[in-house]
């Protein structure tokens, strides 16, 4: 199955006796030199006030929706400060982290209408724009999310059924890097992308994509600081991930200079019984086993989960039809139920980041 994992399966008077206070992921991360974060598919002022308590009592990274379609309906109006998320989290001391500045899936249509030379212009101003003004309050930003498409057979393995690679070729990547470590100096910078950590044909396709990307990217001198993988994990494929295939994986990254953060972490439960002490342990496993390799890596500088609560996750929203489980009932892919509750997978990641080989932090 790949890594040993730690041990998830905890006594129940211990996790009582861990229940009050309840341990903070954001101080186990911060005590091996990493930092914990995740985003909200749910508006914070329409969820419970217990619900915010507990995400910024857990963590220190708030990753937000900024997609350049959403901030921008048109050339002339850009709404910097468009997700309320993003500013209730900042007032109570998190940092940003994610908010792809370039995404295929959420490039504004009016972008079509530009010439290549208007393209580059609205591309350069939106990217300095929004980093821009969360200037200095972001941990890392991704600045492409998704460019790799090996199917498609574009250069390099690079989509180009997108409306970015239409609008400007297969080129921007450099400019928009460089757009952005000028808009904030301080922020990380990743290229961000998804299905990089089994080893199958497929991953493997796409983790030779993104290593000749890297390359483009660095021949060109971008100032890329790092990669985000976003590790959206499957139960049901979870045999399919190897240690030494994702360790070697993650130290070549790093034999590059480059920093690695975990951007989207959670696990797709589809597959696995509907009884969930059965399910929960299952998906507290896959937490434990891919932690263990991706968290002894020293590269690995952060952590973010996409979401914290069962309710909340993208896989249980009704715009992810696909992802519905047959039985229709929820999946349960996160650290927390519905009533705010630890599961055993919060465990599973808090026993990860306590055995986390300790490094420097970069801050």
């Amino acid at each position: 199955m790949g890594a040993t994992a730690l041990s998830t399966s905890f006594p129940r008077w211990l996790r009582a006796l861990d229940a009050e206070p309840l341990p903070s992921l954001k101080a186990a991360a911060a005590a091996a030199g990493l930092i914990y974060g995740s985003c909200s598919d749910e508006p914070f002022r329409k969820a419970p006030a217990a619900y915010f308590d507990l995400f910024a009592r857990q963590c220190a990274l708030f990753a937000p929706i900024l997609s350049w379609q959403d901030v921008a309906p048109t050339l002339t109006h850009e709404d910097d400060a468009h997700d309320l998320n993003a500013g209730i989290a900042l007032d109570r001391g998190l940092r940003l982290t994610g908010a792809h500045l370039l995404w295929y899936l959420r490039t504004p249509e009016w972008l079509a209408t530009l010439s290549r030379a208007q393209a580059e212009e609205a591309v350069a101003a939106h990217v300095k724009n929004i980093a821009g003004f969360y200037r200095g309050r972001v941990f890392s930003w991704n600045v492409v999310n998704e460019a790799i498409e090996p199917p498609q057979k574009g250069l390099d393995g690079l989509r180009i059924d997108s409306p970015l690679v239409r609008a400007l070729g297969t080129d921007f990547f450099a400019a928009a890097f460089r757009e952005a470590r000028a808009a904030d100096p301080d922020a990380r910078l990743l290229y961000n992308e998804y299905d990089l950590e089994l080893d199958n044909a497929w991953q493997q396709a796409r983790r030779d994509g993104l290593f000749r990307l890297l390359d483009r990217l660095q021949k060109a001198n971008a100032p890329i600081d790092g990669v985000g993988l976003q590790s959206h994990l499957k139960l049901r494929q979870f045999g399919e991930f190897h240690e030494k295939v994702y360790r070697q994986f993650l130290h070549d990254l790093a034999g590059r200079g480059l920093k690695i953060v975990i951007t989207e972490l959670d696990v797709d439960d589809r597959g696995s019984p509907a009884d969930i002490p059965t399910r929960d342990q299952a998906i507290a496993d896959v937490y434990a086993q891919f932690l263990a390799v991706a968290l002894d890596e020293p590269a690995v500088c952060g952590l973010v989960t996409w979401g914290i609560c069962d309710p909340y996750s993208w896989y249980n929203s009704t715009w992810f039809h696909d992802y519905a489980r047959p039985d229709h009932v929820l999946q349960r892919p996160l650290l927390f139920d519905g009533d705010l509750q630890a599961k055993p997978s919060f465990y599973a990641v808090l026993n990860a980041l306590r055995h986390a080989p300790k490094r420097t932090p970069t801050h």
